[in-house]
């Protein structure tokens, strides 16, 4: 059976079902169950509602509201369609190792064209699979109860209490060693999530087989604590992938307790954020031999405790020359920077001893590199701020060049 496509839209986007606003494709009961989303979590950061429909906000990725999928695809200017974009988004979130597996056996991430959402559900199958083929780690798991031998240590009050007249009871506490533990059990609340959102047959059968191997463990209601119960052990390695997509899922995931029809999951990135940590991995990994790149390095600003923290900072490992970059995942109209960047900046380059700072912005036209000198000098020399426009689309596709692109804007001082 060929999937539904999603639908798709970009940021910002406002949609309705009554053609009030650019798109008009939303169904009324779409609508209703954003509406009622929104009355249960009227903080959501993903979208705002407007009359007869929502608009989107600066988040991208993929919600799915009963068996209905919609994707929120970043988007710069007019260049590209929704495919392209698509195709943009799974690049950076790999990029930024949000979206990783092993391909082994089968995981040939069949379903890649289709949906954002059920590549994850895919890239997660494969994951439990591949650890089911690996063997499944046991664990010492601390039980208490009554038992007619001696094993284990005697509970003194508990045994007392209920074994007064039954002298052939023991109340005991020991260990067993099992696959019923909390690793398992989150591991598996998360597969039947996905039996019961994935629209894809092809993923039902797999889990449906999954489910026939995998270990008996307890079921769990997860919260976000259980997540920091997990320890951190050279056995786990293997597990943290399964686990990165599980939180992922679990943690977004509101069922419709009333109907049961409109369980909602949302699994959505802030753009501001995937934009500076994509620029970080890919100054890190292609220049990294010439530049120390450092991410989110923090220094005292005010007081004990206030503390400023640029997106990226590059150490030259020759000259020890430092250039401070941040970057704005915004269209800047009339290449003209907000007051309060270009303060931002002016700050950075005296607490970071660095002449030279830029603000990258993605281009959305034939924008121009451009630099301005602020006006009071530092250390009796000029310092200045840099307008980088980053190309993000060459001939339909993610520019490849980004990085040396961004490097040679440093090098020009």
């Amino acid at each position: 059976m060929k999937l539904k496509a999603p639908l798709q839209f970009f940021e910002y986007d406002k949609v309705s079902w009554k053609g009030k606003w650019e798109r008009d494709v939303f169904s009324k009961d779409l609508f209703l169950a954003f509406e009622k989303y929104y009355t249960a979590n009227p903080e959501t950061p993903f979208f705002e509602l407007i009359p007869y429909g929502v608009r989107f906000k600066q988040y991208v990725g993929a919600i799915q509201i009963g068996k209905t999928t919609i994707e929120i695809l970043p988007k710069v200017g007019k260049e590209g369609n929704e495919k392209v974009w698509q195709s943009i988004l799974l690049d950076m979130l790999k990029t930024c190792n949000l979206m990783q597996a092993k391909q082994t056996g089968e995981a040939h991430l069949k379903l890649k064209s289709n949906s954002v959402l059920e590549l994850y559900y895919e890239l997660y199958l494969n994951e439990i699979e591949t650890l089911i083929r690996n063997g499944f780690i046991k664990k010492y798991q601390p039980i208490s109860g009554q038992m007619k031998t001696l094993k284990g240590a005697i509970k003194f009050s508990e045994n007392i209490a209920k074994n007064t007249i039954h002298k052939e009871r023991f109340y005991i506490r020991h260990s067993i060693y099992t696959k019923d533990h909390l690793l398992h059990q989150i591991l598996f609340e998360a597969l039947l999530i996905i039996e019961l959102l994935s629209n894809s047959s092809l993923l039902k059968d797999r889990i449906g087989r999954l489910k026939t191997i995998f270990p008996d463990v307890k079921t769990l209601k997860v919260n976000p604590t259980h997540f920091g119960k997990i320890e951190i052990s050279r056995k786990h390695i293997p597990y943290q992938q399964a686990l990165t997509i599980a939180k992922l899922i679990l943690l977004n995931y509101k069922p419709d307790i009333q109907s049961g029809r409109e369980n909602l999951l949302a699994i959505m990135f802030d753009m501001n954020v995937l934009w500076e940590e994509y620029i970080f991995k890919i100054l890190k990994k292609n220049h990294s031999n010439e530049f120390q790149v450092l991410g989110q390095s923090k220094k005292l600003f005010w007081g004990k405790n206030q503390k400023i923290k640029p997106d990226i900072v590059l150490v030259n490992k020759i000259s020890n020359k430092v250039y401070v970059i941040d970057t704005k995942w915004k269209v800047l109209k009339n290449s003209r920077p907000s007051d309060e960047d270009l303060k931002q900046m002016y700050v950075y380059n005296h607490h970071w001893a660095s002449h030279q700072s830029i603000l990258l912005y993605p281009q959305s036209v034939n924008q121009q590199n451009r630099t301005g000198s602020f006006a009071l000098p530092m250390d009796s020399q000029e310092h200045h701020c840099q307008l980088a426009f980053a190309e993000i689309l060459k001939n339909g596709k993610l520019n490849k060049n980004l990085s040396k692109e961004i490097i040679d804007c440093v090098k020009l001082y």
